[in-house]
């Protein structure tokens, strides 16, 4: 996990490196003439699917989506001479799901590092898209109103790949809407009683750019 924080915090500072360089104006709200940082905060809506754990249950468990929160940093740099720019985020996330079979509620809370490719399609609109990974801060498991903390039973990181779009109101303010779908599987247990799970969810966001 520090090696991959590492990496993370490494690619960012290269990034803002290269920026520096860049001096064209920018064409449309999305594609910055130099690097600027900014914030976000917004909502996620996300998923626990135990049906595409491995290996698949006998019984397909049938999930709710459940609503959480995100909230951060942003590093956004042009990339070459068209609309493109590269954003690096620094996000506290909070993801779970419900099984409703048992009422057994997850809420997992994440540092998430999206490293996202953005295209400006217009003036007003830029399409996104890019992995993000997610590190296991803390989590907890509510099953009749009793509370766990599972942090040491779950598996600490969680990669996925989002895809979105973002509409700028006007050269700082934006509306983001995504979508990230899990790749790897997140294991729930420990030794022979792992569950495991991966996840999906949604997130709406308000991004202001300094």
């Amino acid at each position: 996990m520090k090696q991959l924080l590492q990496i993370v915090f490494f690619c960012g500072a290269a990034l803002a490196a290269v920026a520096q360089r860049t001096t064209r104006q920018a064409n449309y709200y999305g594609r910055p003439a130099k690097v600027r940082f900014g914030a976000k905060v917004g909502l996620n809506l996300s998923n626990t699917d135990f049906n595409r754990g491995f290996p698949t249950p006998a019984v397909p468990v049938e999930t709710n989506w459940r609503p959480g929160f995100a909230a951060g940093f942003t590093l956004q740099v042009p990339v070459g001479q068209r609309s493109f720019s590269v954003q690096q985020e620094y996000l506290f996330s909070q993801l779970g799901g419900r099984v409703s079979a048992t009422g057994t509620t997850y809420t997992l809370r994440y540092l998430s590092l999206p490293l996202l490719l953005k295209y400006g399609v217009s003036r007003r609109l830029a399409v996104l898209a890019g992995p993000q990974a997610d590190l296991l801060i803390q989590a907890n498991q509510q099953v009749g109103g009793v509370s766990t903390d599972i942090t040491h039973d779950t598996e600490e990181r969680s990669v996925g790949a989002t895809v979105g779009l973002e509409y700028f109101l006007g050269p700082r303010l934006s509306l983001t809407a995504r979508y990230v779908h899990g790749l790897n599987h997140v294991g729930l247990g420990q030794r022979s009683a792992v569950t495991e799970f991966k996840f999906e969810a949604v997130q709406l966001s308000a991004d202001v750019k300094f």
